[in-house]
């Protein structure tokens, strides 16, 4: 045997050797990391007078659009649930799995969901470039406000143009001018903000007071008149 390929040989067997020592590390080191996040936030959410769940099955189904409904393997975990502000809430990780060719891809995100205490008809608010992805399996057409500034950066989507420009009322389009960067939707009962990645405890308290903010200035009559009320 030439001293070549002996080389070649002995350099494979290393590089093999290290990939057999440092793949176990690295599934250690990320189920730890995960372990200690886990218990960062079940002590946040115990902090708060809240509960603390490591997954919730029925969480995965529970809404419609995307990301939900897709992929396979879909997991709600991280799940916490209680108030803000009188209005019940639940923000949880949301992941799935898709595969494209022989890749199997993981897709990662945090979810916030503020209970409207009735439903009300779909709709869709967000940055013109970010909307587009988060508006699939929801009908209805892009409407335009009025607001020139406001429709300029944001894209609206309902199926009910009359609900939309209710809730859209100035007050909610000037919380949105002051979050420029974030896409929200309601959907059934619930507010829904939606973000890549995982959650962490300052992005679930930013994110409540800036739904709570939408809501405040939502009138009364939009909620009365889908409970079939007199307004107020």
């Amino acid at each position: 045997m030439s001293a070549l390929p002996l080389f070649m040989i002995v350099i494979f067997a290393i590089v093999l050797g290290g990939i057999l020592v440092l793949f176990p590390i690295a599934i250690v080191t990320s189920y730890r990391k995960a372990a200690e996040r886990r218990e960062g936030l079940a002590r946040f959410a115990h902090q708060r007078e809240w509960e603390f769940r490591a997954d919730d099955r029925a969480l995965v189904d529970r809404f419609t659009g995307a990301p939900f409904g897709r992929g396979s393997g879909r997991y709600a975990t991280n799940v916490i649930i209680g108030d803000h502000d009188g209005r019940p809430f639940t923000a949880f990780d949301y992941q799935y799995a898709s595969t494209r060719g022989e890749s199997n891809n993981q897709h990662f995100y945090s979810v916030v969901a503020l209970n409207l205490g009735v439903q009300a008809p779909d709709l869709s608010v967000g940055p013109t470039t970010l909307l587009s992805g988060w508006v699939d399996g929801l009908t209805g057409r892009d409407i335009e406000i009025g607001d020139p500034a406001f429709d300029a950066h944001f894209t609206v989507h309902s199926p009910a143009p009359e609900f939309a420009a209710d809730v859209l009322l100035s007050d909610v389009r000037e919380v949105m001018r002051h979050h420029p960067g974030e896409a929200w939707r309601i959907t059934g009962d619930s507010l829904l903000v939606i973000r890549s990645g995982r959650h962490v405890p300052a992005d679930i308290d930013a994110r409540l007071h800036m739904m709570d903010a939408l809501l405040d200035r939502v009138p009364d009559r939009v909620w009365d008149r889908l409970r079939g009320e007199q307004p107020r």
